[in-house]
């Protein structure tokens, strides 16, 4: 009779393990694995100039959940990133000038968190949608490495060269994932801040 209750409650637990690997978002102990690409647009500070923006960049995303509770999760992504921009100087000699076509390599780092959202509401209204897919909302703040090399520089008396600087990055966002099989699916997410938009694949570990 015991062997018959151990049996039972292996099964059972078998069973619970089992729905919550199937949930899109599996809550406190999951894990997940995102690699996308993306479009992207981050401050770079250098020391010869206080800001400079970058524009129509094209990035590549990892990025780690840990679940840490039944619909939160915080993390950390790193990338890279190649895009073009144009370096303007802005003051009482030249207001408004711009010029100095330049392309840029970053290695940005950040964390995020997230709220899983679709998951409560599913909860809540006792239903399995949330089942295959996980939508969400979080914040992310960043920072890392930015190289520019200058293509071609003022002919005036504002000059700029290549140089090395600091990305700084921060932001709300927004994803869905959809999972087609049980610890494989896809991602989609928008926002400001790491990613305009990216996507990709993500697994459940």
């Amino acid at each position: 009779m015991k062997k018959v209750k151990m049996i039972i409650l292996l099964a059972a637990l078998g069973l619970f393990a089992s729905n919550s690997q199937a949930q899109g978002f599996g809550g406190s102990g999951s894990k997940y694995l995102q690699l996308g690409l993306g479009i992207n647009n981050h401050y770079s500070i250098y020391s010869d100039y206080d800001r400079m923006y970058n524009n129509n960049f094209g990035a590549f995303n990892l990025q780690m959940e840990f679940g840490i509770h039944k619909y939160v999760g915080l993390g950390f992504m790193i990338g890279a990133q190649v895009g073009i921009g144009n370096i303007g100087y802005y003051g009482p000699y030249a207001p408004g000038l711009t010029g100095s076509p330049y392309w840029s390599f970053g290695l940005p780092v950040g964390f995020i968190g997230n709220f899983h959202f679709l998951q409560l509401i599913s909860d809540k209204a006792g239903k399995s949608f949330a089942d295959k897919l996980d939508v969400y909302a979080g914040l992310n703040i960043g920072s890392g490495i930015a190289f520019r090399n200058v293509r071609k520089k003022y002919k005036d008396d504002v000059f700029y060269d290549s140089n090395v600087g600091a990305l700084l990055f921060f932001g709300p966002h927004a994803g869905i994932r959809f999972f087609p099989k049980e610890n494989i699916g896809i991602y989609a997410e928008a926002g400001y801040g790491k990613s305009y938009i990216t996507g990709g694949v993500v697994f459940k570990l």
